[in-house]
């Protein structure tokens, strides 16, 4: 079991919907549940001293990213810098010498990144104690687009907080609410509705009457920040059954709208029950 942190703006509230239903995210080592949600100010010293305060062994944690890592402001005062690789890989050396500080060092990093030494301070004194404490940040699972493309990002994450396993996507990755067009008492014509609906950037039509799940068509429209989802089903008491297989879960209580998660590579997009969704998720594991 562990929890879901996300950052605090506006486009992130998605994130505390999605979690709440589906109650577990994939990773490659099978699914992780998730218990609770919060919300950390947007910057990296918060993000810390939130784990320190949660003290869970399995994290998963929703930010923006890109193939230089973390893409975050370092403190509440610094919104010039984001706490990417370099950053990361800078505060490993300051914490591997705490409690001892280099007054050279220290100097150095503020000057380098534009905040202040007691916030270096801060920041390495927080750091430390996830990483002193063998049961905090024990896995920690990052979603947040390519910060996977590159294992640097994630080794000097694990290395900052001594996990012995640290995640991310390849690829950019969503969140996002689907609310598909459905009809009664008859079932939806989805032919019809393909036909007069042009594909919103991306369109798959998911099919399983084997299991009794009839043809549901979602369309994913990602920007870089935000999401948007268009869509129908054939028969309006199905979406739950997807919900059941898509989540893994079936005590999500989804009926006719559901939150739902993508990764989004080059072409097309995988959701949470599909192989290629955790196929796009990169690790690197203490060996």
């Amino acid at each position: 079991m562990g929890i879901a942190l996300r950052q605090s703006e506006p486009e992130f509230a998605i994130v505390q919907t999605y979690y709440d239903v589906a109650d577990r995210e994939p990773t490659r080592r099978g699914d992780l549940e998730v218990t609770s949600t919060d919300a950390f100010k947007s910057n990296f010293l918060d993000l810390v001293k939130m784990l320190v305060a949660k003290r869970q062994s399995h994290v998963v944690i929703v930010a923006h990213g890109n193939d230089a890592g973390l893409l975050m402001p370092i403190t509440d005062n610094n919104t010039a810098d984001s706490a990417d690789n370099s950053v990361i890989k800078d505060l490993v050396v300051l914490v591997d010498e705490f409690p001892t500080f280099s007054a050279k060092k220290v100097s150095l990093f503020a000057t380098g990144y534009s905040v202040t030494e007691d916030e270096v301070k801060e920041l390495v004194t927080q750091c430390s104690k996830v990483r002193k404490d063998e049961s905090n940040c024990v896995a920690v699972h990052i979603r947040g687009c390519k910060i996977g493309a590159k294992d640097e990002n994630l080794l000097s994450i694990r290395k900052l907080f001594d996990s012995v396993v640290v995640s991310a996507p390849k690829c950019p990755m969503l969140y996002a609410p689907f609310t598909p067009k459905w009809s009664r008492p008859n079932n939806q014509d989805v032919a019809a509705w393909k036909a007069a609906n042009k594909p919103d950037t991306r369109r798959r039509e998911f099919v399983d009457t084997a299991a009794g799940r009839s043809r549901l068509v979602l369309d994913v429209n990602y920007a870089g920040s935000t999401a948007s989802t268009q869509g129908v089903i054939e028969h309006a008491d199905d979406l739950a059954k997807w919900a059941d297989l898509i989540y893994n879960d079936r005590t999500h209580g989804t009926q006719h709208s559901m939150p739902i998660a993508a990764m989004w590579p080059d072409s097309g997009y995988f959701l949470p029950h599909e192989t290629g969704y955790v196929d796009q998720i990169m690790a690197s594991r203490d060996p």
